[in-house]
């Protein structure tokens, strides 16, 4: 009995590991979208939104298509899929809009830092799942480290009507984690990601109706749009949801931190960025709540329950 019960415990913990490993791929990768986004012209976000997220929903479909192991969807996956889908379709706009008027740091603080507490608050309030003490402790040390290391100057006007923005792309990405959580165990990857992403891609399309697309006709700007769509949308979101289906919404969204952490250290390598010393300490802030929240909960012994991974 004991021999089995420590089976399943090291099985929960390889597969909790693996889950914390995809994720953390998952987010490195976004952490690139910064350095790609900087290369087109001021103005163009939306237009970059839409083709990168309609050249991402083509590569999932396609993904689906050729894959061997499909699932019909059923009606228990309508919610999901919408919830996911919405949450899509807030996350950028507002994002933009929060960046447009706080600039970017007071942006990617609220918008980013904001989202793990609102998907434990969902797990918590809606789905009567609220998220262990470690997921706490590690989470308030990660986002007082993405707080410091998005720490505006003294250029940045802090916007009431701009933090409001950040706060409901906050939320778009909790609603989207959260979708992903609930739909991770019944599909694929890729079959899970990608009609929440055909919503928010639909649903953003007015966006860009009647802005300028010329940018497209530059090779580097094209190809930068084909890799935010197939690498940071489409492979990205995949290994994203494959850790969300391990360690839950909750987990997945703190260890997402590390995306800014990578936009950083890109930033420093690949544009001669500075850190300031707030910085630096917010970057190892970010590592020590990510080693906390990484750590495998603490053994319960119940005699007849079988493991149950998390949705959230």
């Amino acid at each position: 009995m004991a021999s089995q019960q420590t089976g399943r415990h090291r099985k929960r913990s390889d597969g909790r590991a693996l889950g914390i490993s995809a994720v953390a791929l998952g987010t490195i990768i976004w952490g690139t979208v910064g350095p790609v986004v900087r290369l087109f012209p001021e103005g163009t976000e939306f237009q970059y939104s839409l083709i990168r997220n309609l050249t991402g929903v083509s590569a999932l479909w396609l993904f689906v298509l050729f894959s061997k192991d499909k699932r019909r969807y059923t009606k228990q996956d309508i919610v999901p899929i919408l919830v996911g889908g919405i949450g899509a379709t807030l996350f950028f706009p507002f994002f933009i809009l929060a960046f447009q008027l706080t600039g970017v740091g007071v942006a990617a603080v609220v918008s980013i830092g904001v989202a793990p507490i609102f998907v434990g608050l969902i797990a918590w309030i809606a789905l009567k799942q609220p998220p262990g003490k470690q997921w706490a402790i590690g989470t308030v040390i990660a986002v007082a480290g993405v707080v410091a290391l998005n720490w505006p100057s003294g250029n940045n006007t802090v916007s009431f009507l701009g933090v409001a923005f950040a706060m409901a792309a906050a939320f778009g990405y909790s609603m989207q984690a959260t979708g992903m959580g609930m739909i991770s165990k019944r599909h694929t990857p890729f079959q899970s990601v990608a009609p929440m992403f055909t919503i928010g891609t639909i649903l953003q399309a007015p966006l860009s109706y009647g802005r300028d697309f010329s940018f497209l006709q530059d090779p580097v700007l094209l190809l930068g749009v084909l890799y935010g769509g197939i690498v940071t949308v489409a492979v990205a979101y995949a290994f994203f949801i494959y850790g969300i289906a391990r360690i839950g919404a909750a987990t997945a969204v703190t260890v997402g931190l590390m995306e800014p952490l990578t936009a950083s250290i890109l930033g420093v390598v690949l544009l001669n960025e500075t850190v300031s010393i707030v910085g630096l300490i917010g970057s190892v802030l970010i590592l020590a709540g990510l080693v906390v929240v990484s750590r495998p909960p603490k053994e319960v012994s119940r005699p007849s329950e079988e493991s149950a991974q998390p949705i959230l």
